[in-house]
């Protein structure tokens, strides 16, 4: 079946008007009937593309993935509707191979890219412009601009926004999110150095409309600026330049230092609760696989690219 509908698929894209023609029903018919009944006997009749059967439309749109996907969707409202559940499934797979979305804090148009094959796509974007990115995970990123606090998903464009944060300079620090932010679970952490002295962590869960705000005494501990955040084993990690890392227990919400080490050199250092590479950008020449030029200067947001166990 799965075979059957991508074809279906390949034909509905390629055509130029949507309708189909009478010349292009006698096709379809002909080949349903060399499948041998292996589609629905529904598909046997012409029909206008724009009104398949919603449990096809909804296998197709199940086997893309998302840039695929998101040309299925824009088709029209029947194919966008049916391509809600692959969407979700796409923006909450924690497993899924990351994408590269780069843009310019001037411009609308932002570039896609695809480490798996290397290709690069442009989309406009003009809720991206004069934005600051903050930390993205579950096909969402969390988003500053002009003061305001806001999850945005690229693909399906939804926008959700937050309480106002007090505090000034929000892009100078890092964030982490612990799920997709339509989980009633979800809950928000903004993370900042103050005066040198203190950790903040600025706390938001689902519902609450206000922040609260946490703070970690430095004073009797070396800890750099905060290089990147995520969430793991029911604690936001948050890691430095100097493999220095602090966590913040949700649920008794305390805090823990720890000193990351490379090797296990004794029984009692624990492991940490997720993966992480260092430099995932430059090591993988991604800049040159973008067919970008030295002169292009590229800063990446302040999260973390981790695995979890």
């Amino acid at each position: 079946m799965e075979e059957v509908s991508k074809e279906f698929l390949q034909k509905s894209v390629k055509l130029s008007d949507v309708e189909s023609s009478n010349d292009e029903a006698k096709q379809l018919r002909e080949e349903c009937s060399r499948k041998k009944g292996k589609l629905p006997d529904c598909l046997l009749s012409a029909r206008s593309w724009l009104d398949l059967p919603s449990e096809l439309l909804r296998e197709i749109a199940d086997s893309f993935e998302i840039i695929d996907l998101l040309g299925f969707r824009g088709v029209c409202t029947n194919w966008r509707s049916a391509s809600f559940s692959a969407t979700a499934a796409i923006e909450s797979a924690p497993d899924t191979h990351p994408y590269f979305l780069l843009y310019n804090d001037d411009d609308e148009e932002c570039i896609l890219f695809n480490p798996t094959n290397d290709k690069s796509y442009t989309l406009n974007i003009p809720e991206l412009k004069e934005a600051t990115c903050l930390a993205s995970s579950h096909g969402w990123l969390l988003l500053s601009q002009k003061g305001l606090i806001f999850f945005f998903c690229p693909f399906s464009r939804a926008r959700i926004d937050l309480p106002p944060f007090q505090e000034s300079e929000i892009s100078k620090g890092s964030a982490a999110f612990t799920s997709s932010p339509l989980s009633n679970d979800c809950v928000t952490t903004l993370i900042r150095r103050k005066r040198h002295k203190f950790l903040e962590l600025h706390v938001l869960e689902r519902g609450v409309s206000a922040w609260v705000k946490y703070e970690y005494d430095l004073s009797l501990r070396f800890f750099g600026g905060v290089k990147g955040a995520t969430f793991a084993g029911g604690c936001f990690q948050n890691l430095d330049e100097n493999d220095k890392m602090i966590t913040f227990d949700l649920g008794n919400k305390s805090f823990d230092y720890y000193k990351i080490v490379k090797e296990r050199r004794a029984s009692n250092i624990e492991s940490l609760p997720f993966n992480y590479k260092e430099k995932y950008f430059s090591m993988s020449d991604f800049k040159k696989r973008m067919k970008l030029g030295n002169d292009v200067a590229i800063s990446i947001c302040g999260c973390l690219l981790c695995w979890m166990w």
